[in-house]
Formats: structure tokens, sequence, C-alpha cells
């Protein structure tokens, strides 16, 4: 079913429900940070509340579920699904680079044939990527990550 709404004002309500469900969770996690999820949350809020605003003050309306495949949407979804629930068992590192590889030959697909040529490519790119990521979050943000069987 197509419809459409004001996709500024949707976005932001639901950007805020998320931020009251992680401003009550911050105590189970701010042991391990001292101020970064405080500091995306507030984000978070800012943002969501300034989309709210922006959709009132300037309302437009799209139509929303038009473009692209449902069956990719899904599979993407059962892709993170599977993800988050592989981590605690290989770790963050491991089971991001395992998952986010499958993703984005998955979701190339759509658009390209998908050769061993680029998979050797794209491989690399993920893991400087989520290496980048891991460094930062681990070394200079001082968040722990998922520790699995590797590390």
């Amino acid at each position: 079913m197509n419809r459409e709404i004001n996709t500024d004002i949707a976005s932001g309500c639901i950007g805020l429900l998320l931020t009251v469900l992680f401003y009550f969770g911050l105590e189970d996690v701010l042991w391990m940070s001292i101020i970064f999820p405080e500091a995306v949350v507030a984000i978070m809020g800012v943002l969501s509340a300034v989309l709210i605003i922006k959709g009132l003050v300037k309302p437009s309306r799209r139509l929303i579920f038009v473009e692209g495949s449902n069956v990719r949407w899904i599979v993407t979804g059962v892709l993170f699904f599977c993800w988050v629930m592989v981590m605690p068992v290989l770790g963050f590192f491991v089971s991001t680079v395992l998952f986010m590889s499958l993703i984005v030959i998955y979701l190339a697909r759509a658009r390209t044939p998908v050769t061993v040529r680029k998979i050797c490519v794209w491989v690399p790119v993920v893991i400087a990527e989520v290496a980048f990521f891991y460094v930062t979050f681990t070394r200079f943000l001082y968040v722990p990550l998922p520790e699995g069987m590797f590390f």
C-alpha cells in the first residue's frame, strides 16, 4: 500500500520515541563511557525536534514505500537482525565485516552484476571502514564493543 505522509513529522516522532527509549536505557551503559551516550541521545532528541518543527512549518507530503523492492527491505532487515544476534558470538569486528559484506553484495545485485573481482574490491573497503569505527570507538571514545570468540 502506498501512502502520502509528512515524512518530516513521522521521522521526528520516531526519533523522539527512540530518544526516550535510549534515555531510560542510559543507566545501563553510562558505566562504559563518560559522556558519549548522553551526547548522542541529546543530539538525536534535538534533531528529531527540528524535524518535527520543519514538518509543521513547511509541510510536504511524500509517498512512502514506492521506490525499491520490498523483498530487499525485508532481506536487509533480516540480515541486520542476524548481525545483532551473531555479534555476541563472533564479536563486533568479525560479525560486522561478515554481515556488512553480505549486505553490500546482496544490495549491489540489484544494480550491477556481482563478480569476484568486485567482491575483492568491496570487502577490503568494508574491512577498512569497520576498522576505522572499531578503533575510533574503542581507542578514542572508550566505548567497549562486544567481544566474541575472536576479539
